[in-house]
């Protein structure tokens, strides 16, 4: 490994040797010589891929910035090539990864154009060093390093760190999307709970919960488990936590929507839900709710209001 100056005049770690830097000129002095060669049977190759093959048809449509696109390539590459200015280089490739993983290419469509690639180099330095086989063979190992080792690497390694990125943005917004809070009147707000509660989805939503107390500054809190299709002690573990949680930032909770089958499970599995404030279905919770609002707002003593309730108005 050597140092090189990068784009900014800062010493940068160089992926090469001295030895294979020298032989990545001969490399580059064979693959300008036949770049429009190079350029047809790649062209040819990713018009078989169908992902690439739309890539193209958007790209001819701006002839002009794609044309300029490849000038600046061709020049970042000569530069690393040639004179081991690889900083730019490397950043173009990373810069190519973000953007296939963010259009959703498949990063395997891409092996076939560099192979395409360098069976074309192959041949046209094999025809340039016969007679010098010693230079060959290193000019024939420095191309695999930059093709394989650097570059196709590169391009991968922040295809899938930003595949990665947007797998956990879209994750994040199903979640925020699955568990909504939702304020329906000054000091109520109501959390509709859909799909399957496991430990981190759990965590969420009392995450969440807190946040639209502290928000909204609610008094009461309906939580409607109407979309969980299965409750089972763990959950209801989960549940008493999240009221107690949302009791100590000064709100009431009521859990709406048990079904039958779920009421059965937690009978069965002996699980103590004595601290849930339940009712039967979402409408009859927000009921209960407005009737604590009103009692909360005429500082009236509950006495376990929801339990005693039965539609005072």
């Amino acid at each position: 490994m050597t140092d090189v100056l990068g784009a900014e005049g800062q010493a940068t770690a160089s992926p090469f040797t001295s030895e294979e830097q020298a032989a990545l000129a001969d490399v580059w002095e064979v693959y300008h010589r036949h770049y429009d060669e190079v350029t047809a049977v790649t062209l040819t190759a990713a018009q078989a891929d169908p992902a690439l093959h739309d890539l193209l048809l958007a790209q001819r449509a701006d002839g002009a910035r794609a044309d300029a696109e490849r000038a600046r390539s061709l020049h970042m590459t000569e530069a690393a090539l040639r004179e081991g200015q690889w900083q730019p280089y490397l950043a173009n490739l990373r810069e190519q990864g973000g953007r296939y993983a963010r259009g959703g290419l498949p990063i395997a469509s891409w092996f076939p154009l560099v192979t395409a690639a360098q069976s074309v180099i192959v041949v046209r330095l094999v025809e340039a060093y016969a007679a010098a086989p010693q230079r060959l063979q290193a000019a024939l190992t420095a191309l695999n390093r930059w093709l394989f080792d650097l570059t196709m690497a590169t391009i991968a390694e922040q295809y899938l760190d930003t595949r990665e990125s947007v797998i956990k943005q879209q994750q994040e917004a199903i979640k925020e999307l699955s568990t909504p809070v939702l304020p329906l009147r000054p000091g109520l707000i109501l959390l509709p709970v859909i799909g399957l509660i496991d430990t981190a989805r759990a965590r969420q939503l009392t995450e969440q919960l807190l946040e639209g107390v502290r928000e909204h500054r609610a008094r009461v809190v309906v939580m409607d488990l109407t979309g969980v299709p299965a409750v089972d002690s763990a959950v209801a573990n989960h549940l008493l936590q999240t009221v107690r949680a949302a009791g100590l930032l000064g709100a009431r909770a009521i859990v709406t929507g048990i079904s039958t089958a779920n009421a059965q499970t937690l009978t069965r599995l002996g699980v103590d839900v004595s601290g849930l404030e339940t009712t039967t279905d979402l409408q009859r919770g927000i009921e209960d709710a407005e009737w604590l609002l009103r009692r909360l707002a005429a500082h009236q003593p509950l006495n376990g209001a929801t339990a005693a309730h039965e539609g005072t108005p």
